[in-house]
């Protein structure tokens, strides 16, 4: 009986399967029918009438679904939203568009911000250890005195971007396009720039133990690593840009 319960809730909330909201929805709801049903059988109904009067008593649902989807849907697009001074280690905030949104001081480790727009948020004094970025749009972007160590940025877009006196230390880069970014002050240690394709990009720290193996870069941007003795023997020079 319980299996035919959960398949029919499946049935009702199948078109609305990713969002969060609606899933806590589902097993809130599955739970209180599931006691009601008990109760049915309790009082001496056979299990098949059970399910039967349990079912008939959902109603109609779809009222709140769209209230929560209302609201999710607002969230996915929000402007200088404040999320300064917040414990949020471990949240979900993938696939939002958060623009010029404040994220100071505040422990975000953890964080899944995969496919989301962040253009023109802040990171100050802001834990992201372990935080993925995959395909996220940093443009604009300031990290400024924040842990980023083992944070994961695969296909993300960095552009304009600013890693000011922050932790990099084991990210990898690896394979990206990154334009009009800065890097000064922050710990590059262990940090991969393999394969990346670097224009003006601003390396006033310490890139000794740095790996830019196969890196493709313009001038000025090599002049930079090279006054600051990182080992360019790989890298190419990239003309007329």
């Amino acid at each position: 009986m319980n299996n035919k319960l959960k398949s029919h809730l499946d049935k009702i909330f199948g078109p609305y399967a990713d969002l969060n909201n609606v899933k806590d929805l589902k097993e809130e709801l599955y739970s209180d029918l599931l006691e009601k049903m008990n109760d049915f059988i309790s009082q001496g109904n056979e299990e098949e009438t059970a399910l039967e009067k349990t079912i008939n008593s959902i109603g109609d649902v779809s009222e709140l679904i769209d209230e929560i989807c209302d609201n999710t849907r607002k969230l996915q697009f929000q402007a200088g939203m404040d999320f300064s001074m917040s414990a949020l280690k471990n949240s979900d905030m993938s696939n939002t568009t958060i623009i010029v949104g404040k994220f100071n001081y505040s422990d975000m480790a953890g964080t899944n911000f995969n496919n989301s727009v962040l253009t023109g948020s802040k990171f100050k004094c802001t834990s992201l250890t372990d935080c993925s970025f995959n395909g996220t749009d940093l443009t604009g972007v300031e990290f400024n005195k924040s842990d980023l160590s083992r944070a994961i940025f695969r296909n993300a877009k960095i552009e304009n971007t600013k890693f000011h006196y922050s932790d990099l230390s084991g990210v990898s880069f690896e394979g990206l396009k990154i334009i009009n970014a800065n890097f000064d002050y922050a710990g590059l240690k262990s940090t991969s720039f393999k394969n990346t394709i670097l224009i003006n990009v601003s390396f006033k720290t310490d890139v000794k133990k740095t790996d830019f193996d196969g890196a493709s870069m313009d001038k000025l941007t090599f002049a930079i690593l090279k006054g600051y003795k990182a080992n360019l023997n790989n890298v190419t020079i990239l003309e007329n840009i």
